[in-house]
């Protein structure tokens, strides 16, 4: 064990590599499940409505997870995090895996969540902090590939395991692979002290973020079964929301928070947020809704639908590497532009593809949208963790999650319920589709606009970022203006 510790121990290579393998299981389920939810429906006994309600959970779970472990990643050390962390996860794919009824299956998908959540805070800001600063442009370019790169090859993976019936399979080889990144992670990870022991504990953020995250994404998973008019959705939903609010007016206030809203209240902040936030929001809407229209409208079986998505992988990869080459240069804003654009174009192919007859603008449609999501999720955390000191990037990552998730997976559902309620006769259609499409094209060109005005209002250029100043130096990357800057 010694001799493995001396040679794996504070690498830069194995570190990246656990963290990925730690995070990518979980975030491929995400955009593959849909695909083979009927085979997990019969396997389980578990009705569409409850699968939903576990999904949901799991991913208020991955919110919550993150949130809590920006705490305690101050108050233990990572060397001892991870494998917790990380056998949470294992346990909860192996529970899923083997399970035979209901609750176990929806215990084991929470957990799955759970642990991912807290992964994300414990695993992937050592890869950025602890290394040096040249190498910062392939971390991002990895981070990128392992974590936006599965969101795209979720279908692909979706209708293979849909024509397999091989979901048990999956989540087994996903518990092997967390538990031995687990066990991995006690020589890797080096022992050190953690930064702030001693840090008061933030009871409020712990409590709203509970109620932010559970509460809502409770809510909008009853829309299927209950629709929008029901209490079972617009009450959770409601107050989940308020909590959400609660939640950034208390931590902004507070004089030590665990969610340093204060501080990322200026300009580049702001936009990495809203970037990160609608980007994602829209491409998984927009992702969702092809898969409705090739299934439900079009009748196609799910693997030729997974095959479909090849070109989004491709896309992601593309921007991927460009993240990678602009990644210290004055450009990463601009590349963010373009990602959202690209997005708007991807839900205009859609607009025009209206029937899943039009196989080759669809595929072009996904391919823009696979290159939009690259270059918008990643690259927005990115400017913000950027324009603050990179010993709180943990926090940050922490609350830009929080953040994310709730637009990313309150936006898709309702979008796709909506499309259900714009169709005629009672089941989804082309027109229905079509119809959410607009409205989340209508969303991105809107956010589009608002963060170009504040871009300008904030009398920002196109600084070139100094990475060495953040990593080593204590510094911030990208001096943010106040927000408004230029009206002040």
């Amino acid at each position: 064990m010694s001799g493995l510790r001396e040679s794996l121990e504070g690498k830069y290579t194995p570190t990246l590599l656990i963290a990925l393998i730690a995070l990518v299981p979980y975030i491929l389920v995400t955009s593959a499940s849909t695909l083979y939810q009927p085979d997990i429906l019969k396997g389980v006994g578990i009705s569409k409505s409850g699968a939903t309600l576990a999904s949901s959970f799991a991913t208020a779970a991955y919110a919550f997870g993150a949130l809590l472990c920006g705490d305690l990643v101050n108050r233990f050390r990572k060397h001892r995090l991870f494998p917790i962390c990380g056998g949470i996860a294992a346990i909860g794919w192996a529970l899923a895996a083997l399970a035979t009824g209901p609750a176990p299956y929806a215990i084991g998908t929470v957990l799955q969540g759970f642990g991912t959540g807290m992964l994300l805070v414990v695993a992937l800001p050592p890869t950025i902090q602890n290394f040096s600063w040249k190498r910062v442009s392939l971390t991002a370019m990895f981070i990128n590939i392992g974590l936006f790169g599965a969101v795209a090859a979720g279908p692909l993976l979706g209708g293979a395991i849909a024509a397999l019936q091989g979901w048990r399979w999956l989540y087994g080889a996903f518990a092997v692979l967390a538990g031995g990144a687990s066990l991995l992670s006690m020589v890797i990870i080096p022992d050190e002290e953690p930064p702030n022991p001693g840090l008061r504990f933030d009871w409020p953020a712990l409590l709203l973020g509970l109620g932010a995250t559970f509460l809502p994404f409770g809510g909008i998973a009853m829309v299927g079964a209950a629709g929008f008019g029901s209490p079972l959705v617009y009450l959770p939903l409601g107050v989940g929301l308020i909590c959400f609010f609660a939640l950034l007016l208390v931590e902004f206030h507070h004089d030590e928070p665990l969610a340093p809203v204060k501080k990322m209240w200026n300009t580049i902040p702001v936009i990495g947020t809203l970037v990160a936030t609608i980007g994602g929001g829209v491409f998984v809407t927009l992702m969702e809704l092809t898969i409705e229209l090739d299934q439900k409208v079009g009748g196609e079986a799910p693997l030729k639908t997974g095959i479909m998505f090849w070109p989004q992988l491709a896309s992601v990869l593309v921007a991927a590497v460009l993240l990678g080459a602009l990644f210290k240069t004055r450009w990463l804003p601009v590349l963010v532009l373009i990602g959202m654009l690209s997005l708007c174009a991807g839900g205009g192919l859609l607009l025009t593809a209206k029937t899943p007859d039009h196989q080759t603008l669809l595929m072009v449609a996904v391919g823009l949208l696979g290159f939009g999501a690259g270059t918008t999720v990643s690259p927005g955390l990115f400017l913000a963790g950027m324009s603050l000191k990179s010993n709180v990037l943990g926090r940050i990552v922490a609350l830009v999650e929080l953040v994310r998730s709730v637009g990313d997976f309150i936006i898709a559902p309702v979008m796709v319920a909506l499309s259900k309620s714009f169709s005629s006769g009672g089941s989804v259609d082309s027109g229905g589709i079509a119809d959410s499409v607009l409205i989340s094209v209508i969303v991105c060109a809107g956010t589009v606009i608002l963060c170009c005005a504040l871009y300008w209002g904030g009398r920002m250029g196109l600084p070139k970022p100094k990475i060495q100043q953040w990593l080593e130096e204590d510094g911030v990357a990208l001096e943010s203006p106040p927000l408004l800057a230029r009206w002040r």
